[in-house]
Formats: C-alpha cells, sequence, structure tokens
C-alpha cells in the first residue's frame, strides 16, 4: 500500500500516530487514555461513569455552553470507556483540528463536577438500565458477562456501564478520588487520520504536554476459569427464550487464530448459510435467529486475555432445551465430520470480499489503527489477513473447530420465564437469577 502510517513522539508521555490523506480536508482522531474499568480499585463503573462526568465540561462552563463551544467549531466528541484503554473520539474540520485537541485536553485536566451534573447522569443512567433490563439481548449480554468471569475479579469485561448496584451507590466525592489517579502512571496515544502532516504542526502538539505524568500498570492476570457445572436461568416473563453459551479461545497472535475466524464463520458467523442457520431454522424452524462469535481476546498492557467463542439464539420457551440440543449436536458433527471443502472455499471467498470494506472511510481506518495500536499489530495488517487465510487449509481450519468450538462444560445461561425452563433443564444443576435483585 502506497499510503504510510506516520509517528511522533511528545515529551514520553504521548505518541502520535497519524495517517494523511489528501482526500478530504476533515480529520478523526482517537486520543487513548491507558486506564480503564481494570484500574477500577472499588466500584465497578466508576471508570465509565467518571468519564462521562468530565465530558460535560470543564469549570467555568456549563454542559450546554461547552456543548454550544463545540458546535461552533464543527467540532463532535464522546468518550468511550474500555477494560484497560478508554478512548476521547473527536473529529471535524482540519481547520480546527488543533482547537478541538485544546477542548479535550481542558475536560480532561480541569474538569467540573458540578453536583447537578451527578444527579442528572446518575437520573438517566437508571432510566436507561430500566429500559435496558425490558430487553431480553441487553439482559443476556449483561448476566453473561457477571456471571462467565464472576471468579476471577480482573476479568470481569462487564458492559461499560460497570455493575448497576455499584453505580447506583456511587457519589460525587467518590468520582473525584478517583479522577485524582486517572492521569497519572499512564500513557497517551493520538491516532489521527487526516488531510494534515502533523509532523508540520509538532510544536502546537506540545499542548498534549502535561495532561499525564507517564508510566504504565502491569497486572498480574489469572486465566480466567471457563468450566462450569450448571445453567443459569434469568427469570423474565417472555414468551422466548434467550440462549448464549461461551467457551474459551485463543487470542489473535495465536497460530489458530485465523482457522477459528473461519471455522467460526462456517459454523454460525455467516448469514443463512451457516450451519447454525441450516439446523436450527432452515431444517427445524426454531428460531429466526442463531450466530455464533468469537473475541479474540481483551488486551491489557502486553497481553491480551480472556478470548472465547459464544453461541446466541433465540426460540420459543417451549423448545429452548430442543434448540440447546441441536446446537450441541451440531458441535459434535463438526468434531466428527470436520467442514467440507466446499464450505472453506466460500468463507475465504467471503473474507476476501469484505475485509477490504473494513477500510474505505476515514473513520474506518482510523478504528483499524487504533486496533493495531491497541494490540501491537502491524499497520493495515487486513493485507496480512487475506493472506493468511487465502493460505488456510481444510484440516487446519477442522482442527480449530475441534479444539475451540466444542462447548466442553460451556458457560450457559438463558433469559426466559424461569418456572418453565427450570423443568426443561432438570438434568442441569439450575441457578434461578432474578434480575430486581441486582438493580437495587
Amino acid at each position: 500500500m502506497a499510503e504510510a502510517v506516520s509517528k511522533l513522539k511528545i515529551d514520553n508521555t504521548v505518541d502520535v500516530v497519524f495517517l494523511k490523506r489528501e482526500k478530504l480536508p476533515i480529520f478523526y482522531a482517537n486520543l487513548l487514555l491507558g486506564k480503564g474499568a481494570i484500574h477500577e480499585t472499588s466500584k465497578r463503573g466508576i471508570h465509565n461513569f467518571t468519564l462521562k462526568m468530565i465530558t460535560e465540561g470543564p469549570k467555568g462552563k456549563s454542559p450546554v455552553e461547552f456543548s454550544r463551544e463545540l458546535e461552533r467549531l464543527g467540532l463532535r466528541l464522546k468518550v468511550r470507556a474500555g477494560y484497560s484503554i478508554s478512548s476521547f473520539e473527536l473529529d471535524g474540520l482540519s481547520d480546527f483540528f488543533l482547537d478541538g485537541i485544546k477542548e479535550v485536553k481542558e475536560v480532561l485536566t480541569n474538569p467540573a463536577f458540578r453536583e447537578e451534573d451527578f444527579k442528572r447522569m446518575r437520573d438517566q443512567y437508571i432510566t436507561a438500565v430500566q429500559l435496558g433490563f425490558q430487553d431480553p439481548e441487553f439482559v443476556a449480554s449483561y448476566f453473561s458477562n457477571y456471571f462467565c468471569f464472576q471468579e476471577v475479579p480482573e476479568l470481569q469485561p462487564l458492559p461499560d456501564f460497570g455493575i448497576i448496584k455499584d453505580v447506583l451507590s456511587l457519589e460525587p466525592g467518590e468520582l473525584q478520588k478517583y479522577y485524582s489517579g486517572l492521569l497519572s502512571g499512564t500513557q497517551l496515544t493520538l491516532v489521527v487520520v487526516s488531510n494534515l502532516d502533523l509532523k508540520a504542526h509538532y510544536k502546537e502538539l506540545d499542548v498534549l504536554k502535561g495532561i499525564v505524568t507517564g508510566g504504565a500498570s502491569s497486572f498480574d492476570l489469572p486465566t480466567a476459569n471457563f468450566e462450569f457445572e450448571k445453567v443459569y436461568i434469568v427469570d423474565m416473563d417472555i414468551e422466548q427464550a434467550h440462549i448464549r453459551l461461551m467457551t474459551p479461545a485463543v487470542a489473535r497472535k495465536d497460530s489458530f487464530h485465523y482457522a477459528l475466524m473461519v471455522s467460526n464463520f462456517i459454523f454460525g458467523g455467516s448469514d443463512l448459510s451457516s450451519r447454525l442457520m441450516r439446523r436450527l431454522r432452515v431444517k427445524e424452524g426454531l428460531t429466526y435467529s442463531v450466530s455464533s462469535s468469537y473475541n479474540s481476546g481483551i488486551p491489557v498492557g502486553e497481553k491480551i486475555t480472556a478470548a472465547y467463542c459464544a453461541v446466541s439464539s433465540e426460540t420459543e420457551l417451549k423448545n429452548a432445551r430442543k434448540a440447546y440440543d441441536l446446537i450441541m449436536d451440531e458441535v459434535s458433527n463438526i468434531a466428527r465430520e470436520g467442514f467440507s471443502k466446499e464450505e472453506l472455499q466460500d468463507a475465504i471467498a467471503f473474507f476476501k470480499g469484505s475485509i477490504p470494506l473494513r477500510v474505505e472511510s476515514y473513520a474506518q481506518i482510523l478504528s483499524m489503527i487504533t486496533e493495531e495500536v491497541i494490540y501491537r499489530l502491524p499497520y493495515f495488517h487486513w493485507e496480512e489477513e487475506i493472506a493468511e487465510i487465502e493460505n488456510l487449509n481444510l484440516e487446519l481450519v477442522n482442527e480449530a473447530a475441534r479444539r475451540f468450538l466444542s462447548f466442553k462444560k460451556p458457560f450457559i445461561l438463558i433469559v426466559g420465564k424461569a418456572s418453565q425452563l427450570k423443568k426443561q433443564f432438570e438434568d442441569f444443576d439450575t441457578e434461578i437469577v432474578e434480575p430486581e435483585n441486582y438493580i437495587r
């Protein structure tokens, strides 16, 4: 590829990674802060809530005034709280790039922490939770994360809003105390895609100095326990059952990574052509939606942890056990017979066509380079991905499926009427979960 990613260093605390494109006079930028939920020492969710409070505006400017100031500059700013890395996402016209960076620095280093903002955000949070707990997919996702990693606190990749009870018990003073250590012992990385040559703006980028003190935290991460002996049933008065299974997988730098990407696609990652869709929807008519996914892990410093594969499906309540049994039967078929050459060829063709579509826009390119920075991958690694996938053989893909799509002692969670689901899974040890007990 003709384009090249460039790098700068600011005061040994800030790395600048940028790609110059001449097409449009706009910029997309991520300012990555090396702090996330893993750095929480007390209540889960305090990191996310603190970042949301920060972006309400700096001292001396109300949220409305701060929002208008950004709008006058044509800038958009939002924050995303991550597991080990968080990002301030900014975009707008290139003429106002440096203005945008100054705005981000101001909210980071001079936050207001107004009590009225805290109360309003807490009310918004309560409303969001109440709405979320009416959505079975939200409930399945929340409790899957909550229970799957409950025995390994360091590995709780919870929803970005944290544990509900913890957030609802937060006090304004706790946020300020957490903020007091937020910018110490960490690094910043600014990732930019624009028509600007940031080398020419090196002196102006000195505005990034002094935001963080530098350094990095290290963690002794235990291995997640993925062997489960029971079924979690989340009691919800609905006529469908939402099923979620999880099993351990490999991180993206593992030799099986690309083979698992492809085997997962054939298993349940594609549309109607996947094994799961053909079995549960087309042949049996049990579901409208069934899919599998492969999460290649969460980056924590130089380590990647908690990689897993998952299956999600919705079916009529009365058919929950039958759907589960068919999923596991298809798992057994794959282990016994493997995939076909035709399935492999179709999967390779899909990835060859779809991967380049991930880097069409400025926003997509920024996302890709940010991913490369976080996971320490080669720049424009999608070209390498295509080459690796094209060279896969059926034996390796089938071996990946046998090893990592076996779902031996998987995590199992089902959302639906507990009274009916418990009868269907009476041969399992079951735990009934009452959602309201986890709100207040």
